[in-house]
């Protein structure tokens, strides 16, 4: 059976794509702070924060539909919550008429640019380097080693999942074509029991096969990156970049003094 893996375009040569991952993680993470604690009534600033994302999508070679088709399914909760925050403050203080220049209809609109931004970045960490490689990244700059083991599980035993559902929706379908006689719940219902069935058996034989081949709790690669100084070099102007965006009103401030 054929899956869409998240990290399925990880193989282009890009400069993006080769930056070390605990610098990847460190850089999208600092980004994301830098996001969130933005100053909810500046609009402005995330002009620049989209720009700077843009840059990174050129440079990573990344397909736009890609993007934007990861985008699309979380947009609709971003967008509600964006929404129903001004709705909240209206309904609260009881007012019957609403304008577009109230403040919370910008901090409505700050919310939504957060999310989508910060929602991008961590489209650009997955889509620009492998998970194995990120989990290792995740360990590098100290993560607990119960949350990588656990997330690497995840990432392996979901396929196992995914595919026995394939495999039995396609097995329900020849057996039963056209319009279906009995309850449509109650043929989902039965058809969910068995692939968590068959999904256990089968992820139990996957575990006997791991420890078979060593495995104590630990995910090893043969290819480990060492940092190297452009790594560094990196993160330094992306990180200086981030906070000149962040305090770009403090700094006009000082300089006009």
């Amino acid at each position: 059976m054929k899956h869409s893996y998240i990290d399925k375009y990880s193989d282009i040569d890009s400069p993006v794509h080769r930056i070390d991952p605990g610098i990847k993680l460190l850089c999208v993470f600092f980004a994301i702070l830098c996001i969130v604690s933005e100053n909810s009534l500046n609009l402005s600033s995330f002009i620049f924060y989209g720009i700077i994302a843009s840059i990174i999508i050129g440079i990573s070679r990344l397909p736009l539909i890609h993007i934007f088709k990861r985008i699309f399914i979380i947009l609709p909760v971003i967008f509600f919550a964006a929404a129903f925050y001004p709705l909240s403050i209206l309904i609260a203080e009881g007012r019957s008429n609403f304008s577009m220049q109230d403040s919370s209809v910008t901090i409505g609109a700050s919310i939504f640019f957060k999310a989508i931004l910060s929602v991008l970045f961590l489209i650009l960490l997955v889509s620009t380097e492998k998970f194995h490689n990120l989990l290792s990244g995740l360990r590098k700059i100290r993560m607990p080693s119960v949350i990588c083991i656990i997330a690497a599980l995840m990432y392996r035993y979901v396929f196992i999942l995914a595919d026995e559902s394939m495999k039995t929706t396609l097995a329900r379908q020849s057996r039963t074509p056209g319009k279906l006689r009995m309850s449509k719940w109650k043929v989902l219902g039965n058809q969910m029991a068995v692939v968590f069935l068959r999904s256990w058996e089968r992820s139990k034989i996957v575990y006997s096969s791991m420890c078979s081949r060593g495995f104590s709790g630990n995910f090893y690669s043969m290819n480990q990156r060492r940092l190297k100084a452009l790594d560094i070099i990196i993160f330094s102007i992306f990180g200086l970049l981030f906070l000149t965006v962040r305090f770009m009103d403090e700094i006009g401030i000082f300089l006009n003094q």
